[in-house]
């Protein structure tokens, strides 16, 4: 089977590098209208359902068991061209051109572990607090945080119909802090008692360049999903809240 890959660097950039910084290997399934996949941290505190939305030649869903996905990451940017045929079995995935030929091996089925976790429950929570934050925003938000050391908290509320972020952690004394505003409206109930996330994982975030993402809260369950779509991917990060 051809997997051919339109937009290698967006594949990488937005795709396979994200799910990179949150787990080293993955099981990537492929329909006909795409290819999905499940990845977590080690805790299992973040869950990233990854879509990257092309069609593929494909009539029933095959996996590709990936047992790196940094190595994969590295032997895909050796490659100059940015439209790509791999020739992918489930054993193997391979490229070959006149400058730079590779065989990277895959893994049997049921060797890697995907988390069990139901997106379609995910989706169908009743969370109670919804509100999207612009890019811009996102990464202004990374950058006030050059302003405090070693703190690994960020804090969100609500105050006067805005949707705040503070990075503190409310369990130390005496630590420097900062709260920034990150959009001017929100639906649902107020957040009167601040909900911690890890800041690693706003980092992450910020590796996909977007018009904005979607930030759905449940503070009854402590669960947040922080959504982002594009053209070509649809990237769902499911975060367990931090003790405050």
């Amino acid at each position: 089977m051809i997997l051919k890959i339109k937009n290698k660097p967006g594949f990488i950039s937005n795709f396979l590098s994200p799910l990179n910084r949150v787990g080293d290997s993955c099981v990537c399934k492929l329909s006909p209208t795409g290819i999905t996949t499940l990845v977590s941290t080690a805790c299992r505190t973040v869950v990233v359902y990854g879509e990257y939305k092309q069609s593929v030649d494909v009539s029933d869903t095959v996996n590709l068991n990936i047992p790196d996905l940094g190595r994969l990451v590295r032997i895909l940017q050796c490659i100059d061209s940015d439209v790509i045929d791999l020739e992918t079995t489930s054993h193997t995935i391979k490229y070959s051109s006149p400058d730079i030929r590779f065989t990277y091996h895959l893994l049997d089925d049921n060797i890697i572990q995907a988390p069990h976790l139901s997106i379609k429950k995910i989706r169908s929570i009743d969370y109670n607090t919804v509100f999207s934050v612009s890019y811009a925003a996102l990464t202004n938000l990374l950058k006030s945080s050059t302003f405090t050391i070693d703190i690994n908290k960020i804090y969100f509320q609500t105050e006067g119909g805005c949707v705040y972020a503070e990075i503190n952690d409310r369990q130390s004394s005496n630590v420097d802090n900062i709260r920034i505003k990150l959009c001017d409206e929100y639906t649902g109930t107020e957040i009167n008692t601040p909900l911690p996330v890890s800041l690693d994982t706003i980092r992450n975030l910020a590796g996909i360049k977007c018009a904005e993402m979607k930030v759905s809260i449940n503070t009854e369950l402590n669960v947040m999903t922080f959504g982002i779509n594009t053209t070509d991917i649809n990237m769902l990060y499911i975060v367990s809240g931090l003790i405050k």
